[in-house]
């Protein structure tokens, strides 16, 4: 209720502004045609089916749980498209042999667009006075999504993988890159290998909402370096 709420404000004082809203649910046809339709009441633009977290979820058959199944992947995605009336995108997990199956399985349930990457799972390291797995809360510890710019080459490495892929070309849908940006020369990366548009996360917690004009000013200056007038001109080139 509290996100709903929060999302739903987020659009009224910024309405010419496109918010996605990051879903992720008990894998029912019920479930998600209930939260589709909440969603949509908020005024939200679109729908981020979240196929990747590798953490907490994933256990209970939610994240990266659906992410690792095309099966699932086709199945859920078209449940919510015959929920929904905005567009739809599915987030992929790169805690996968092959990012192109799950990709393809989105593309064939109708989805609007992909995203990639979501984060990798992982264990930050073990105290060795204590012998716990880090961070322990109460002696307890586990596994967690891993993100920042460690994980830029692999995200480049599966964006790459879709940009070739004939499937997934011949669909025409969006993708949006993500994955450890924190500079305008990451964000050209990610075009170049085929992003139409990109997400940043922890470098905005690291430093703050700024970035953003830093990554806007930086991308610019390249392009009219190299003469590109549009994003069109750079996406894909590499």
């Amino acid at each position: 209720e509290v996100n709903l709420r929060e999302i739903r404000e987020v659009k009224r004082q910024w309405p010419d502004r496109a918010v996605i809203v990051s879903a992720m649910v008990e894998s029912t046809p019920e479930a998600w045609s209930d939260i589709v339709r909440r969603i949509e009441y908020t005024g939200a633009d679109g729908i981020e089916l979240n196929y990747g977290c590798p953490h907490g979820m994933s256990e209970r058959g939610m994240g990266a749980a659906v992410g690792q199944v095309p099966e699932y992947c086709e199945q859920i995605t078209g449940w919510v498209k015959e929920a929904a009336r905005i567009p739809i995108i599915v987030k992929l997990t790169p805690n996968i042999t092959n990012i192109v199956n799950p990709a393809r399985a989105a593309v064939a349930a109708r989805a609007d667009g992909l995203s990639l990457i979501n984060t990798l799972n992982s264990i930050v390291g073990v105290d060795l006075d204590t012998l716990e797995i880090t961070p322990s809360i109460g002696g307890k510890a586990g596994h967690g999504g891993y993100a920042g710019p460690a994980v830029k080459p692999i995200a480049l490495n599966m964006l790459s993988a879709l940009g070739v892929d004939e499937v997934i070309a011949r669909s025409g849908l969006p993708i949006s890159g993500m994955g450890g940006i924190s500079t305008w020369k990451d964000a050209a990366e990610f075009l170049l290998l085929g992003a139409t548009s990109l997400q940043v996360c922890t470098a905005v917690m690291h430093y703050g909402f700024r970035i953003i004009e830093d990554l806007c000013d930086g991308l610019s200056n390249w392009m009219d370096a190299h003469a590109f007038a549009t994003i069109g001109d750079v996406r894909g080139r590499s």
